[in-house]
C-alpha cells in the first residue's frame, strides 16, 4: 500500500513538473496584439513594436508573435533574448518615408540590433521592405534639398545587426529591400536557414552581407536579388554555405578562412 502511495506521489509530482514546464514555455510567447500593435497595414506600429520588444527583454526574453495581417513599421531595435516570430500570413511592412529609418555606422535598416545576444527572426511570414517606394521617396527628398545623403547612403537594409552573437534566422521570407537585405557587422555565431530572399526592384540589393563576422552558418537559402547573393568583407571567417541557390539554380559558394 505504501509503495502504491509512493508511486502515486511520484506520478503526481511528474505531472506537476510537466504542467509547470508547459506553462513556462507558453509564457514566453507574447501576442503582438496585446501591445496594441495593429495588423491593418496602415497604422504605424513602430512605437508599439519597440515597447513590446523592450518589455519582453526586461522580463527575461521570449517571442513576440505576429499572426495573419500587415504590420506597418519604421525602424525597431531588437534586444537580447527576444525573437520576432512571424507566423504564416504575417507581413512586417516597412514604411515608405525614409525619416522613419535609423541605424548605426552609416547603415539604416527596418530591424536593427547592437550588442545583442540570443535573438533572431523566425517563422514562415514575410518582411516586406517596399523598396521601390522608399527609393523614390529618398530621391525626391534629395532633389528638394531636404536630404544631404546620397541615395546609396540613405537606402535602408531590411535587417542590420552589429556586435551581436547567438543569432538565429529561420524560414522567414525577405522581400523588396531598398538597400541590402540581411547585413551583419562584427557578429558571432549566426545561423541563417530555410529562407527566401527576393529583392530585385532596386538595383544592387545584395542578399547576405558579412563584415568582420565569425561563425556564420547558411543553409537551404534561395536568392533572387539584383546584387550579389553573398558579399563577404573584412576578416570574416568560419562561414559555412550549404545548399544555397539562386533563381537560376546555381549554387552559392564561398571559400572561407576557417581560423580560430
Amino acid at each position: 500500500m505504501r509503495n502504491m502511495f509512493r508511486m502515486g506521489s511520484k506520478k503526481i509530482i511528474f505531472i506537476i513538473v510537466i504542467l509547470l514546464t508547459v506553462l513556462t514555455l507558453s509564457a514566453q510567447d507574447y501576442k503582438a496584439s496585446l501591445f496594441g500593435i495593429k495588423s491593418d497595414g496602415t497604422t504605424l506600429n513602430t512605437r508599439s513594436i519597440q515597447k513590446a520588444i523592450d518589455f519582453i527583454s526586461e522580463k527575461g526574453g521570449g517571442r513576440l508573435v505576429f499572426y495573419v495581417g500587415r504590420y506597418l513599421t519604421g525602424t525597431v531595435s531588437l534586444k537580447s533574448n527576444v525573437t520576432l516570430q512571424l507566423e504564416e500570413g504575417a507581413v512586417l511592412l516597412g514604411v515608405t518615408t525614409i525619416y522613419d529609418y535609423t541605424g548605426w555606422n552609416g547603415t539604416k535598416a527596418l530591424i536593427v540590433a547592437d550588442s545583442v545576444k540570443n535573438a533572431g527572426i523566425t517563422g514562415k511570414g514575410v518582411i516586406e521592405g517596399q523598396g521601390t517606394a522608399v527609393f523614390d521617396h529618398i530621391q525626391n527628398q534629395i532633389q528638394k534639398g531636404y536630404l544631404s545623403e546620397t541615395t546609396a547612403q540613405a537606402s535602408p537594409a531590411l535587417v542590420y545587426f552589429q556586435n551581436c552573437s547567438g543569432l538565429s534566422f529561420d524560414q522567414v521570407n525577405l522581400w523588396n529591400a531598398c538597400g541590402n537585405v540581411l547585413s551583419f557587422r562584427n557578429c558571432r555565431d549566426v545561423t541563417i536557414s530555410k529562407m527566401a530572399f527576393k529583392s530585385v526592384m532596386v538595383p544592387g540589393s545584395r542578399g547576405v552581407v558579412l563584415s568582420d563576422c565569425d561563425g556564420v552558418k547558411m543553409q537551404d537559402l534561395f536568392f533572387e536579388t539584383s546584387g550579389e547573393e553573398l558579399a563577404v568583407a573584412g576578416s570574416s571567417k568560419n562561414v559555412s554555405v550549404v545548399d544555397c541557390v539562386n533563381k537560376s539554380g546555381e549554387k552559392i559558394w564561398y571559400k572561407t578562412r576557417n581560423k580560430k
